[in-house]
C-alpha cells in the first residue's frame, strides 16, 4: 500500500508535533529532577507549553479545594515580561492566589476540557482583565486531570494568527505529563533522596529513561526500555547495553559516552539498537549529568527517542524531491525541444500556437497521470484513452483497444504520450477520424526480447481511409518524433508506414526490470 503525497504531509507533520512533544515531556521530567520549587518546575512546563503552541505568555494555576478558589502555582518567563511590558504594579514573582472560578478560564475549570477562544477579548464569557494584565487576543485553556478529578490548568494566551487544533492537541498530550512531573516534585520534596519515588516516576513516562551512577556503570531505567530491547537493569549495566549497538555504529557510541564521562559534559548520539523481537530501531540517545548544589556531579539521567519513523520519512521526502528536480528537468528538456520543432515545421504563428498548444497539453496529462500514482507510473490504457479523448474520440464501432494492464514507468512516459498525441491529431486531420467508414486498431502486448528483457509492443492501425499511399515529402514533427526520438532517446525500435487505407504504426519500447502491473 502507498500513501499519497498529501498523507505523507499529514504524517510528517504529526510525527514532527509528537517529536516535539516527547521531548518536552523529556526536559521537563529532566528538570523537575533539580528544580528548586514547585513554582521553577511550573515555569519550565509553561516555557515547554509556550514551544509547542506558539503562545507569546502562560500561566498556570491549581484549585483549592478549601476554598474553591484558583491559587496559581507559576507565571511564565514571557508572562512576568509581559506584565513589565504594560507597566503593571504587580511585583514579579509573587503569583496571584484566591481567584475566582470564572471567566474563560472558568469555563475550562467548570467544563474540564481543553477549549479555544480566538475572540477572547469580546467572547461573552470574558470577564475583562485587571489593571496592569497585558491584553488579551487569543487564549487556550487545558485541564489538569488527576484521579478522574479536575485540579487545575494551563492558560495559554496570544498565538500570532489564533490557536489551531493542534496546538490543543499538543497542549492536551503535555498536561498528563505536567501533572505528574508537579505530584513528583512535592513527593520529592517530601522525600528528596527516595530513589523508589524516582523510579515511579520514570515509569510514567512513555519514552526510555534511565539514571546511572556517576562513574556510568549501575543503571536504573523505567519498564520501556525493558520492553523494547528485553534488557534488565543488571543487564544494562557495567555496560552491557552497548551490547545492543549495531556493530557498525558501536565504535563510535562508545567514544562519545567516553567523551562525556570524561569530560562532565551532555551527550547525543543517534546510532540503532536491536529490538527484543529482533531488528533494530532507530533511536536518538541523550544523557546529561546532574548536579549537586556544589556543582559536583552526582549522577546522569538520560532519555531515548525512537527516530526510525521520522528518518523513513525524511528519506522518503529526499527521493521525493530528488525525482521532482529529475521530471522538472526532463520535462523542460522536452518542452524546448518540442517548441523548437513546432516553430521549424510550421506555416504561420496561429499554426505555432495551434500546435504547440497541443502537444504542451499532451505532456501536461502525461504529468497529472504520473502523480496520480504514488509509485510515479502511468497505465498504459488510460494515457491512450485521455490521448484519443483530447481529438474528441471514445469507444465506438470504429475504435478497438485490446492490451494487458500496463504499468509504463515515468521516464518513457512524456515521449510516447506525445507520439500518441500526434497519431491521434493526424488521425483527426487525414485519417481514420476524418474518412467515413474509417476505423482504428489500438493493441499491445509485452514480450521478451531476444535479451531476456521485457518490452512493449504497440500497435496502431487505421483502416478505410481513401488516401493514395504516398509518404508525406515534408517530414512533420510526429515523423521525427516516432522514428528519430524514441528509437535515440528510449532505445525504442519503430516503424511508421503511409499505406493506402490509412496510418501504421508500430512501436517496441524497453520496460526494463519487472514493473508492477504489467
Amino acid at each position: 500500500m502507498r500513501m499519497e503525497p498529501r498523507d505523507e504531509t499529514s504524517l510528517l507533520a504529526t510525527l514532527a508535533r509528537k517529536n516535539a512533544v516527547l521531548e518536552g515531556i523529556n526536559r521537563i521530567f529532566h528538570e523537575a529532577l533539580t528544580a528548586p520549587s514547585l513554582e521553577a518546575l511550573g515555569r519550565v512546563c509553561l516555557r515547554v507549553a509556550e514551544d509547542v503552541t506558539g503562545a507569546s505568555f502562560s500561566f498556570m494555576g491549581e484549585i483549592d479545594r478549601a476554598t474553591d478558589l484558583l491559587d496559581e502555582i507559576a507565571i511564565s518567563e514571557r508572562g512576568w515580561a509581559a506584565f513589565e511590558a504594560a507597566k503593571s504594579d504587580w511585583p514579579r514573582g509573587k503569583v496571584p492566589t484566591g481567584l475566582a472560578i470564572h471567566g474563560l478560564y472558568g469555563r475550562v475549570l467548570r467544563e474540564g476540557q481543553g477549549l479555544i477562544f480566538n475572540d477572547a477579548a469580546t467572547h461573552a464569557d470574558r470577564i475583562g482583565t485587571p489593571a496592569g494584565h497585558p491584553s488579551l487576543e487569543s487564549f487556550l485553556g487545558v485541564p489538569l486531570h488527576q484521579n478522574g478529578a479536575v485540579i487545575g490548568m494551563v492558560g495559554l494566551g496570544n498565538r500570532a494568527g489564533g490557536f489551531r487544533d493542534e496546538d490543543l492537541a499538543a497542549a492536551l498530550e503535555l498536561a498528563p505529563a505536567i501533572v505528574q512531573a508537579l505530584h513528583s516534585k512535592r513527593a520529592e520534596m517530601a522525600l528528596r533522596d527516595s530513589e523508589e519515588q524516582r523510579r515511579l516516576t520514570l515509569e510514567l513516562v512513555p519514552a526510555m529513561l534511565w539514571r546511572v551512577d556517576l562513574a556510568g556503570l549501575r543503571i536504573a531505567s523505567n519498564q520501556q526500555w525493558h520492553a523494547i530491547t528485553g534488557q534488565t537493569d543488571e543487564q544494562a549495566s557495567n555496560g552491557g547495553w552497548m551490547e545492543l549497538i549495531h556493530p557498525s555504529e558501536a565504535g563510535k557510541v562508545s567514544r562519545a559516552f567516553r567523551r562525556a564521562y570524561a569530560a562532565g559534559e551532555p551527550v547525543t548520539v543517534q546510532c540503532r539498537v536491536r529490538q527484543a523481537g529482533g531488528g533494530y530501531r532507530a533511536l536518538l540517545i541523550r544523557q546529561v549529568p546532574v548536579r549537586d548544589g556544589a556543582g559536583q556531579i552526582t549522577h546522569w539521567f538520560g532519555a531515548a527517542t525512537d527516530i526510525s519513523d521520522m528518518q523513513l520519512l525524511e528519506e522518503r521526502q529526499r527521493v521525493l524531491v530528488a525525482e521532482l528536480q529529475h521530471r522538472v528537468r526532463n520535462i523542460l528538456t522536452v518542452v524546448r525541444s518540442v517548441f523548437a520543432r513546432t516553430v521549424e515545421g510550421a506555416e504561420s504563428l496561429d499554426d505555432v500556437a495551434d500546435h504547440f498548444r497541443g502537444r504542451l497539453d499532451a505532456l501536461a496529462r502525461t504529468q497529472v497521470s504520473a502523480t496520480l500514482n504514488a509509485s510515479g507510473t502511468v497505465d498504459l490504457e488510460n494515457l491512450i484513452r485521455d490521448e484519443l479523448l483530447s481529438v474528441g474520440v471514445s469507444d465506438g464501432p470504429g475504435l478497438s483497444m485490446s492490451g494487458p494492464d500496463v504499468a509504463l514507468p515515468a521516464g518513457p512516459v512524456e515521449l510516447l504520450g506525445l507520439a500518441i498525441h500526434e497519431l491521434a491529431t493526424n488521425a483527426l486531420k487525414f485519417g481514420a477520424f476524418r474518412a467515413p467508414g474509417g476505423s482504428l486498431s489500438i493493441t499491445w502486448d509485452v514480450n521478451v526480447d531476444g535479451r531476456s528483457a521485457r518490452r512493449l509492443d504497440l500497435s496502431w492501425v487505421e483502416q478505410g481511409v481513401p488516401a493514395i499511399p504516398i509518404r508525406p515529402t515534408r517530414q512533420g514533427f510526429g515523423t521525427e518524433l516516432i522514428e528519430e526520438a524514441l528509437p535515440y532517446r528510449l532505445g525504442a525500435e519503430t516503424r511508421l508506414e503511409f499505406r493506402g487505407g490509412g496510418v501504421r504504426c508500430t512501436i517496441g519500447l524497453p520496460l526494463g526490470g519487472d514493473e508492477e502491473g504489467a
